[in-house]
C-alpha cells in the first residue's frame, strides 16, 4: 500500500539535489498526488522537514481529514498566510511550478515575499515522480483499462448504419458507469466517416452511414486514475480495401513499436518506430500526432512518446501506444493501447480486440 508521506520523502529528496529550501505547489493534480486532497482551492509548501496545505475556510475540515500528514494552514488576505510561513521557516530560495501558476498568482506571491527570498521555476519536478507508478497505481489504472475495454466492447456491439455518433457516446458513458467508472476520462469521441480524419471530433448528430470508417476513443476514470483507449471499426458490408489497406498499416505499427518498448528508451525513440512503418508506406503526412503520452491522474502526461520527447521509459511508467492515420474526405484509423514498462519489457494492459 503506498503512502502520500513516501511520496513526498522522495519529492524533499529530489528538491534537495536541486538546491531548493522550499517549493511551492500550485498544480491541481500534483497537490491531489501528493496530499490526498479533493477540494477545489489549495496550494502546498514543501520544505525539507515541513508540508503545508494551505486551504480557504471551506475546506479546513476536509483537509484535515484527507491530509493528516500535513499541516493545515488558512488562505487569507491573499497570498500573506504563505510569506508568513516562508518567513516563519527562513526559507531564502524557493521554487514554483511555472507550467501550474498564473502570471497574476505569479506577480502576487513574488510581491508578497521579502526581497531576500528567491522565486525560482523549475520545470516538471512532480511529474517526473509520477511517472514512475508504484504498484497501488498500476492496481488502478488496471482496473480503469478493464473497465473501458468493458465498455469498448459494448460499443462495437452497438455500432449500425443509421445511428448517431452521440448515441454511441452515450451508450459508452452508460457502460463505463455500470462497470465501476466514476465518470469519463475525457471527453468520449465517436467519429464516423469523414469525420473520423478529425483526431479529436467530438461526437454529434452525424448518421453512421454504410462504408464508414468510425473512430471512438475513450476512457474511465476510477479512483482518481484514467485510462485512455481507440478503437476504430468499419461499418456495413460494402467494398472496405481501402479501410483494410490504412487498417493493417496502422495495426503494424502500433505492434511494432509495443514490441520494440523496452525500458530506458527516449519517448522519441519509441515514436520513430511506429513514425518509420507508416513513413514506409507513404501516409508519414497523415500521421500528424505524437505515438503515445503517459496516463495517470491526468489523462495526459509525462512520459511523452513523441517525436520531440526526452523522456526516458522507465519501469513503472504507464503509456499509450496510438499511431494513425487520417486522410480528409475519408477519414481515419486510429489503434490505441495502454502498456506498462516493466524491468525488461512492456506489458500491454489494454484487451480490446483489434
Amino acid at each position: 500500500m503506498f503512502s502520500y508521506e513516501h511520496r513526498c520523502q522522495r519529492l524533499t529528496t529530489k528538491m534537495a539535489s536541486a538546491g531548493y529550501d522550499g517549493l511551492l505547489i500550485t498544480g491541481r493534480s500534483n497537490c491531489k498526488y501528493l496530499s490526498g486532497f479533493t477540494g477545489s482551492n489549495g496550494y502546498i509548501l514543501v520544505t525539507s522537514s515541513d508540508l503545508v496545505l494551505f486551504t480557504d475556510f471551506r475546506y479546513l475540515e476536509q483537509a484535515g481529514s484527507e491530509s493528516p500528514h500535513m499541516s493545515i494552514i488558512r488562505i487569507r488576505n491573499g497570498y500573506r498566510s504563505l510569506s508568513e510561513t516562508i518567513a516563519k521557516f527562513s526559507l531564502r530560495s524557493v521554487a514554483f511550478e511555472p507550467n501550474h501558476i498564473t502570471y497574476a498568482e505569479h506577480k502576487s506571491v513574488s510581491e508578497s515575499l521579502s526581497g531576500d527570498v528567491s522565486f525560482t521555476p523549475v520545470l516538471n519536478i512532480v511529474e517526473e515522480l509520477r511517472c514512475e507508478k508504484d504498484d497501488f497505481e498500476i492496481e488502478i489504472l488496471s482496473e480503469a483499462v478493464r473497465i473501458a475495454d468493458i465498455a469498448m466492447a459494448e460499443a462495437a456491439n452497438y455500432l449500425q448504419v443509421g445511428i448517431r455518433e452521440c448515441d454511441v457516446s452515450g451508450v459508452i458513458e452508460s457502460a463505463l458507469k455500470s462497470a465501476g467508472a466514476i465518470g469519463t476520462a475525457f471527453d468520449t469521441i465517436v467519429a464516423s466517416g469523414p469525420n473520423s480524419a478529425l483526431p479529436h471530433h467530438k461526437a454529434g448528430n452525424r448518421l453512421i452511414s454504410k462504408g464508414d470508417s468510425v473512430v471512438i476513443d475513450m476512457g474511465a476514470l476510477y479512483k482518481d486514475y484514467r485510462s485512455d483507449l481507440s478503437r476504430t471499426y468499419f461499418v456495413g458490408d460494402s467494398e472496405r480495401s481501402k479501410f483494410d489497406e490504412i487498417y493493417g498499416i496502422v495495426l503494424e505499427a502500433q505492434m511494432a513499436a509495443e514490441e520494440s518498448a523496452r525500458p530506458g528508451m527516449l519517448g522519441r525513440e519509441l515514436d520513430a518506430v511506429a513514425r518509420d512503418v507508416i513513413e514506409g508506406y507513404g501516409y508519414g503526412s497523415f500521421f500528424g500526432h505524437g505515438l503515445g503520452h503517459g496516463v495517470g491522474v491526468d489523462v495526459h502526461e509525462l512520459p511523452m512518446v513523441v517525436p520531440s520527447s526526452n523522456d526516458r521509459i522507465l519501469p513503472g511508467s504507464v503509456f499509450t501506444v496510438e499511431p494513425g492515420i487520417y486522410i480528409p474526405g475519408w477519414g481515419g484509423v486510429r489503434i490505441e493501447d495502454v502498456l506498462v514498462m516493466g524491468d525488461s519489457s512492456a506489458e500491454v494492459l489494454t484487451l480490446s480486440k483489434k
